[in-house]
């Protein structure tokens, strides 16, 4: 992800403003702000290959870029974009060594030092990929992309001050944005700080638009926050809006929501949909069965939390299935 709304949307998938429910963490030691940033301008020539890969023409753009360093090989804009190319096409390894390239060309470039710690976090690297973003953040504290990705290496570090930290600077900046609210939300959830987290997914809300994705991701938090009254809107309005069929997860969120609501009529009905959308998903056929043995339905009940074990025999829903089966029998 090289922006904040690129893929790497936590589920939820995703900033904390200073809220009257929480407090703010004292800022961590980071590298100091340099006082000057590059952002190196792009030739004529670069300019055309920027055009051709935001229309999609990726190898047309590749020869565009290539000829531009053979024509001048310290150009550090067309090494990032470059490295663009090849992420697009797969091709990590010399992606990862045309990040290089432009940070090596100009040590100040800081989407440079973002896109390689990107790279590098997505690989598998993490500590190094730390490293390359605390310097894009040092070099650019203006930066949302970089702040919020450095947020997300924090948070798999287990940095949870410093990650939340990151989160706040990118709100701050992009307030508008409800994916770093979400994130920040998920991760406050995790910390057991629900109020927090409720009222960022509150300030989420009327950004994500019926957006599917954000609003089952917002569904999810209200409902882990213990305010299933507030997902299920949030959720139906998803479902208004979504395809036909819509998305099983959609479903399976709003029929917990229901089921969270005492609503087990139209959870009932909606977990339906979903397991009929994917018959071989053991968390569905799990859920399906704990709300059926709610209902009072047990034959079903034992049907779908059987089929639950035997479908992946040494998951974690197996475990469950067969200790809700072994609870029916008393």
């Amino acid at each position: 992800m090289k922006t904040v709304d690129g893929p790497g949307l936590r589920w939820l998938l995703l900033v904390l403003l200073v809220s009257a429910c929480g407090s703010t963490p004292s800022a961590p030691a980071r590298p100091q702000p340099v006082s000057v940033v590059s952002r190196p301008a792009a030739s004529p020539d670069v300019l055309r290959g920027e055009r051709l890969l935001a229309e999609g023409d990726v190898s047309e753009a590749k020869r565009v870029f290539e000829q531009a360093l053979a024509d001048d090989p310290n150009d550090p804009r067309a090494w990032l974009d470059l490295g663009l190319v090849h992420e697009a096409t797969g091709d990590f390894a010399s992606a990862e060594k045309a990040y290089r390239r432009a940070t090596e060309v100009d040590g100040n470039f800081a989407e440079a030092f973002n896109n390689l710690g990107v790279l590098l976090r997505e690989g598998g690297k993490l500590g190094e990929a730390t490293t390359m973003l605390e310097r894009a953040v040092a070099l650019d504290p203006q930066l949302a992309a970089a702040r919020f990705n450095l947020g997300l290496a924090y948070e798999e570090q287990g940095k949870l001050a410093e990650a939340e930290h990151e989160y706040i600077a990118t709100i701050d900046l992009l307030p508008n944005d409800p994916v770093p609210r979400i994130n920040l939300a998920m991760m406050l959830l995790d910390m057991a700080r629900p109020e927090d987290a409720a009222v960022q997914l509150r300030a989420a809300r009327p950004m994500i638009r019926g957006d599917v994705l954000l609003s089952i991701a917002v569904g999810e938090g209200f409902r882990r926050c213990g305010l299933p009254e507030e997902a299920v809107p949030v959720l139906r309005t998803a479902l208004n809006q979504a395809s036909d069929p819509p998305p099983t997860e959609l479903l399976a969120e709003l029929a917990l929501a229901y089921y969270a609501t005492d609503d087990l009529g139209a959870a009932e009905a909606t977990m339906r949909r979903a397991v009929g959308q994917n018959q071989l998903d053991p968390a569905l056929q799990y859920a399906y069965g704990s709300i059926l043995a709610k209902q009072g339905q047990l034959g079903k009940a034992r049907a779908h939390l059987r089929r639950a074990a035997k479908l992946d025999p040494d998951g974690p829903y197996a475990d469950r299935a067969r200790a809700r089966l072994e609870a029916l029998k008393k």
